[in-house]
């Protein structure tokens, strides 16, 4: 009888291990597992235990009282998603945050100050304005934001149902190594590993860079001269004047689309701030920002990032710190409030 039921239980396990491995929900709403990204993005890629640092949960760096006649609209990218920037950390009435990956269809309320900010990352900037932003689209369908907000949610579930059918091989292995071998005392074998292959044979994970003097790590395709991600991949002045139209075309769409501001936020690379010696470094973010035929505002940290590097961004992580965050968020709110 004991061997049957631990026969059972065997097969279940089996089962349920490869039923959260399959289906992103399963493995979201189990909370059975450890987080892979506890301990940050850069230390998951490399188990440098010198990098080990757990992430911080930031306190919302609001002051004011809520500006109740602003709502605030973001396309934005890993920055200020929901996990690291939530609604009490924004000073209006409504906020609305949309990935560079998605489409949404909105309702502006005319009877409100409607602000847009284009936030984005130096490695992706390139990409996101290669062409004219469409994240955004005016339908006259829509009768209200209620409406919208209904429609975009079933749009969500059912997208959330597809992925649940068909995921992505490497998703599918992802989450079930991370089911397996994300527990602390496993993780301390990987790190052995990492640091002999460091070490004694100077390897480390491909898609990670250290600093010269070994302080820090990037992504790779932030720092080598060969990805043009990198901030150190050539910026011609051809593709920049390109890329400052894009951003112009976009404000001036927008701006006719019912907002009455739109905002630029390039958000420097880790490796731009931290070790702009690895390279020649292509100062993308202080080109496009300072060029005079740029006609959109500019929401700038590149500027306060560099004065104290080492304050604003993660050991262990390609994110900033809480430091980092709030004072982005800060010059967000100074926004919101003002006129």
């Amino acid at each position: 009888m004991n061997l049957k039921i631990l026969k059972y239980s065997v097969l279940f396990s089996a089962i349920y291990l490869w039923l959260q491995a399959y289906s992103p929900l399963v493995y979201k709403s189990s909370r059975l597992f450890p987080d892979d990204y506890r301990n940050g993005d850069l230390y998951h890629l490399s188990y440098l235990a010198q990098f080990k640092e757990k992430l911080p949960i930031c306190n919302s760096s609001i002051k004011d009282s809520v500006a109740q006649n602003v709502n605030l609209y973001v396309i934005g990218d890993s920055f200020t998603e929901e996990q690291k920037v939530r609604n009490t950390d924004i000073n209006a009435s409504k906020y609305l945050n949309v990935h560079w990956n998605s489409q949404v269809e909105i309702e502006l309320d005319t009877s409100k100050r409607n602000i847009l900010i284009l936030e984005t990352v130096e490695r992706t900037f390139r990409n996101h304005f290669s062409e004219e932003v469409t994240n955004f689209k005016f339908d006259s369908k829509y009768k209200s934001e209620l409406n919208n907000t209904w429609k975009r949610k079933l749009k969500d579930k059912i997208d959330e149902i597809i992925t649940f059918i068909f995921p992505e091989k490497d998703s599918i292995e992802q989450r079930f190594e991370a089911s397996l071998f994300s527990y602390d005392f496993i993780l301390r074998f990987r790190e052995i590993k990492a640091q002999i292959n460091h070490n004694f044979f100077g390897r480390i994970e491909k898609k990670v860079v250290l600093s010269k003097d070994k302080n820090h790590i990037f992504f790779s395709e932030e720092a080598l001269p060969t990805d043009s991600r990198s901030a150190f991949y050539p910026l011609l002045d051809s593709e920049k004047d390109s890329l400052i139209l894009s951003i112009n075309l976009t404000r001036e769409k927008y701006l006719k689309a019912g907002f009455d501001e739109v905002y630029l936020s390039i958000i420097p690379n880790k490796v731009s701030v931290l070790s702009p010696d690895l390279g020649t470094y292509n100062h993308l973010i202080e080109r496009v920002q300072n060029d005079s035929k740029l006609m959109i505002p500019v929401i700038d940290t590149y500027s306060e990032f560099k004065k104290k590097p080492s304050k604003y961004y993660l050991k262990s992580d390609s994110h900033w710190t809480c430091e980092g965050r709030n004072l982005w968020l800060n010059k967000v709110n100074k926004i919101l409030v003002s006129k």
